[in-house]
């Protein structure tokens, strides 16, 4: 047995190393599928969502993004929204070559760790070839160090992190409703309750 046929065997058999059957299999197939599926809509959604926060701040220089991954490609308008958010001017280059564009993310990165934002395998090139997954990690981090670090709480100490804060934040909210329990931001929130309970609060 060859590696391909080796691997195709590893996929289609089960945990025992049992071979599924043709129903089985396409069950399976069709579980892969829709987590698939769901991947895609949530990257969906939280690029649209990103996409509008940018452009919040953003109009204020003047600028606007229409497709995340592709509009901050150059770093001319990641430098203008840090410029906006932080309101301090930063240097960029002018040219539209590969090296300018590389030159302007790496300006902007550069920035926010001086401001000690953690940057977790992030680098210029990510960002200047477009990588989806890294632009929408890049834009998260932004927001969390800018927006969600500035909630205040009453009771809380300074040396929370921002994501701590906003954890507890969503725990306050949703006290009191029924059958509903914010221990992380991700399984938490998987069925849709904990959001729909977020927004009946501010309603």
């Amino acid at each position: 047995m060859n590696s391909q046929q080796q691997r195709y065997r590893n996929f289609s058999s089960d945990g025992m190393g049992r071979e599924r059957t043709p129903s089985e299999e396409g069950y399976y197939q069709g579980m892969l599928k829709a987590m698939d599926g769901r991947k895609d809509e949530r990257d969906r959604v939280q690029k649209k969502t990103f996409t509008k926060w940018v452009n919040k701040h953003l109009i204020k220089s003047q600028r606007h993004v229409t497709d995340l991954y592709e509009d901050l490609r150059d770093g001319h308008n990641l430098i203008s929204l840090l410029e906006v958010l932080s309101g301090e001017t930063l240097p960029r280059e002018k040219g539209r070559m590969r090296f300018h564009k590389l030159q302007n993310v790496q300006i902007a990165l550069d920035f926010l760790k001086h401001r000690q934002v953690k940057l977790v395998n992030i680098r210029n090139d990510d960002i200047a070839d477009g990588n989806p997954k890294l632009t929408l990690g890049l834009i998260w981090t932004i927001i969390l160090h800018f927006q969600i670090s500035d909630i205040q709480i009453n009771g809380l100490s300074d040396d929370m992190t921002a994501k701590e804060k906003l954890l507890l934040w969503s725990q306050r909210m949703t006290d009191g409703y029924q059958n509903i329990r914010c221990d992380n931001f991700t399984t938490s929130w998987r069925d849709g309750k904990l959001f729909n309970a977020v927004i009946h609060k501010h309603q």
